[in-house]
């Protein structure tokens, strides 16, 4: 559990909050059309941006691993913003049908306002996990 007067709360609510956006939007990219998609990943970029800050100038002895594993989050973004060519026309966030990109079921968590393709997600999911773990920003404490 996290210790709320520790100096570093501040730094991991951050962090926590950076990651929830990126997650959340990665989410939605999975289901969306690729003009959304594009959409998405501008929203994203300041984000990484902001982590990558945050990461160098509060997490300095961790910096190291924080740093690659937004890198390698970045990746998975963009590489799922780019899924289809630019021409995915299908539009999924209803929560119905298969991805049309591999043609897994669509995820649907309506009581959370959920929907995602989760075999499209789990690049970036990965990555997510590093950012949450210990030797991360350690969200998982939150």
């Amino acid at each position: 559990m996290l210790d709320l007067s520790h100096p570093m709360t501040q730094y991991v609510f951050q962090a926590s909050a950076l990651m929830d956006g990126l997650m959340f939007r990665g989410q939605r990219m999975s289901v969306s059309p690729s003009s959304i998609r594009v959409e998405l990943l501008a929203e994203c970029q300041p984000l990484f941006a902001e982590l990558q800050e945050l990461a160098r100038a509060q997490f300095s002895q961790k910096a190291m691993y924080i740093t690659a594993a937004i890198d390698e989050y970045e990746s998975a973004i963009h590489t799922l913003a780019g899924l289809g060519d630019g021409q995915i026309a299908e539009d999924r966030r209803d929560g119905t049908g298969h991805c049309p990109i591999c043609g897994t079921a669509i995820t649907s968590y309506p009581e959370y306002h959920l929907v995602m393709c989760s075999e499209c997600d789990k690049p970036f999911m990965a990555a997510h996990l590093k950012l949450d773990s210990s030797e991360g920003f350690a969200t998982w404490a939150i």
